[in-house]
């Protein structure tokens, strides 16, 4: 199974580069349909950095290392950081349209994407190649960084099957539920079945299973967005 995941990697990198613009061109669509709808907008925004994290990890199927690909690749990490926390007001227009919430939400919102954008930058990465070549987070990116990451991608998955349990109760619209689910499924498969067995770090390959929950958290988002009209 490792060896077809590897070894099917660069091909499967331009799929889901490819998915993520589709998911934009429908996100924006969806939210020309009806303005003031945001959801639609923010997810669109989010796909971006997602689209883009694809294509740079797809181009290392033929990109050398080289200064150029280390600075496009610590693009990467910035997008993430400063795009995933859009996942909180996504979670809060889902929930109420209570103004003070939405608010205070937003204010939350701009500090973590701020400290997002400083994490990002600081991330020290470094060559690797399995699959594809790719900058790699490193032992040297600092304590900062490192569990400002790590709380990006666990909190908002949690707020999302938290607000998606109760939503599919009152709403019977399981599909936020179902996006933050599958995105904790493959994070946790990317733990336990990403590692090589020879205990190699560098050969993990959690970075690219949990790109698969990331697909199909958008998928059910749009689903989301969708039945919630």
């Amino acid at each position: 199974m490792r060896n077809l995941l590897v070894s099917t990697m660069g091909p499967v990198l331009w799929v889901m580069a490819i998915f993520d613009a589709l998911s934009i061109f429908l996100m924006f669509r969806q939210y020309r349909k009806d303005k003031t709808k945001i959801i639609p907008l923010l997810t669109g925004i989010m796909c971006i950095g997602l689209f883009y994290d694809a294509l740079i990890l797809a181009c290392g199927s033929f990109l050398d290392f080289s200064p150029l690909f280390k600075a496009l690749s610590q693009l990467r990490y910035i997008l993430h950081c400063v795009l995933i926390p859009l996942l909180f007001p996504i979670c809060a227009y889902s929930l109420t349209e209570n103004k003070k919430i939405i608010k205070a939400v937003w204010a939350i919102t701009a500090v973590v994407i701020v400290l997002g954008l400083a994490a990002g930058s600081l991330m020290v990465i470094e060559p690797r190649s399995i699959g594809v070549n790719r900058y790699a987070q490193s032992d040297l990116t600092g304590r900062f960084s490192d569990s400002f990451t790590q709380f990006l991608d666990i909190f908002p998955v949690f707020l999302m099957i938290g607000i998606g349990i109760y939503l599919f109760i009152k709403k019977k619209n399981p599909h936020l539920f179902l996006a933050g689910f599958f995105m904790l499924l493959f994070t946790m498969l990317g733990i336990f079945l990403g590692k090589d067995p020879s205990g190699d770090r560098t050969q993990s390959l959690m970075f690219y299973i949990s790109m698969y929950g990331e697909s199909l958290m958008v998928f059910f988002l749009y689903r989301f967005i969708r039945k919630a009209g």
